[in-house]
């Protein structure tokens, strides 16, 4: 069975659940599938990957790398020896130990001009379906998000074209300095008067709903730490595609070629822990396979899918 059957057979299937329930389907989501059978049709950046990941992980070609890794001198010299488009280089004890490893003569983090406005198209994701689905059920009792690390607006631009906001919708994007002034001048172009802007996480004192989605591997404060700054803390807490392993805590560093940033990953267990300690309780959870952590050398510490949480405080 090729890829556009299972489509078509997926589909079939979806539309006979829906007509049983009596539920309207959602509005589909276009995606680029990929037929795994055929490699012609693979992204030639993911066969470079699973070519670099098959050959480092052969276990005699593990075993010599793994003999050497105990020397810092020869963990800096395999992550030199690694090719500009890996993701992720590197395990470290903390940002600090990460900083002081970046290559030279590279922008270190997000906030500049330059790569601000480079986030502006990103698109719906399949794992915003669940994140989406606990945002309208929170909606419901008002009109109030502070999306902490929300790019540009990219959430409130995409989402809103799969269920209507409430009128009186107020979405605050917490970001970087260079972000915000991106955000703004967005804004202003297309004339939205939903949308605000600000630099301060104190800003979310009176909001209900704080959403944090793909942000919080790139800040040293983990969650809970962020949320106890505040007064008051929000009754609804949404959390998208954050890379989470199953025993190991580490810091990494991001490569996207144009700039580099330190990239932590937390422990599962103790993540939903520490937030479970301030009163929340975990109401849903998903993984979302099309995000991983993969890096060379350590397969020990790569994180395969990442997650997401709702959490709600009674």
């Amino acid at each position: 069975m090729n890829a556009q059957d299972r489509i078509l057979q997926i589909d079939r299937r979806s539309q006979a659940r829906a007509a049983d329930t009596g539920r309207e389907m959602p509005r589909p989501v276009r995606l680029e599938l990929v037929d795994v059978d055929d490699a012609r049709t693979v992204n030639p950046r993911v066969r470079k990957k699973a070519f670099a990941k098959a050959v480092l992980e052969f276990p005699p070609v593990q075993f010599l790398i793994d003999l050497g890794k105990p020397i810092p001198s020869y963990r800096r010299f395999l992550d030199r020896c690694l090719p500009s488009w890996v993701k992720f280089k590197g395990i470290y004890d903390s940002f600090q130990e990460a900083q002081l490893n970046a290559p030279k003569g590279v922008r270190y983090g997000y906030d500049h001009e330059e790569i601000a406005a480079a986030y502006g198209g990103q698109t719906f994701l399949p794992s915003d379906y669940p994140a989406l689905f606990w945002l309208r059920e929170a909606l419901q009792a008002g009109g109030r998000v502070f999306d902490f690390g929300g790019s540009v607006g990219t959430a409130f631009y995409s989402w809103q074209r799969y269920f209507r906001f409430p009128e009186d919708v107020r979405w605050l994007v917490c970001e970087l300095p260079a972000v915000v002034r991106a955000g703004q001048t967005l804004v202003k172009e297309k004339k939205e008067t939903r949308l605000e802007f600000t630099d301060r996480f104190e800003d979310a004192e009176n909001f209900d709903f704080i959403l944090m989605s793909g942000c919080l591997q790139y800040i040293e404060p983990p969650a809970a730490a962020l949320l106890q700054t505040l007064k008051r803390l929000p009754r609804h807490l949404l959390i998208n595609r954050i890379p989470l392993h199953q025993s190991r805590e580490y810091v990494t560093l991001q490569n996207i070629r144009w700039m580099v940033s330190p990239y932590r990953i937390l422990v599962r267990h103790q993540f939903i822990a520490s937030l479970e300690a301030l009163g929340y309780k975990l109401i849903d959870a998903w993984l979302d396979s099309d995000h991983t952590c993969w890096i060379p050398f350590y397969p020990e510490y790569s994180v395969e899918a990442y997650s997401g949480f709702y959490f709600r405080r009674d």
